[in-house]
């Protein structure tokens, strides 16, 4: 089945270890388990989290936007940007040919207001 076909979409997320012990993976997963437009979000392993989202309300860019804005740090070697950039096409593609409206800035991922604002400066986020 083509990639670009399904509406429904499931993705992996590669998170960077910050701190030994912290596992920013089940913190996403928290975070994002009440969003709308996400159908089910689960750790598969240490730093990595599954994620199955409708491609009509959400992409993948917009949500790692929302993670790395909220202070996640998303692994981000050579073959995860082209990854992330066929995503990106196809998603944005198959968005279009559905009607959806294509600015993602009015289809801004909300997330909750307590998590969605980290109140230390973005050098200092990787130690404490």
């Amino acid at each position: 089945m083509p990639i670009c076909r399904d509406v429904i979409k499931s993705q992996h997320l590669q998170f960077v270890s910050k701190l030994r012990g912290s596992d920013d993976a089940d913190k996403a997963r928290l975070l994002l388990s009440g969003v709308q437009g996400i159908e089910a979000v689960e750790t598969r392993r240490k730093g990595r989290l599954r994620i199955r989202y409708d491609v009509r309300e959400l992409t993948l860019q917009m949500i790692e936007a929302a993670l790395r804005d909220v202070g996640f740090q998303l692994k981000d070697n050579l073959l995860s940007r082209f990854k992330r950039s066929l995503i990106a096409y196809c998603e944005d593609t198959q968005r279009a040919s559905l009607g959806v409206e294509q600015d993602a800035e009015q289809a801004i991922l909300s997330l909750p207001d307590t998590l969605a604002h980290d109140p230390r400066p973005h050098n200092w986020r990787n130690y404490l």
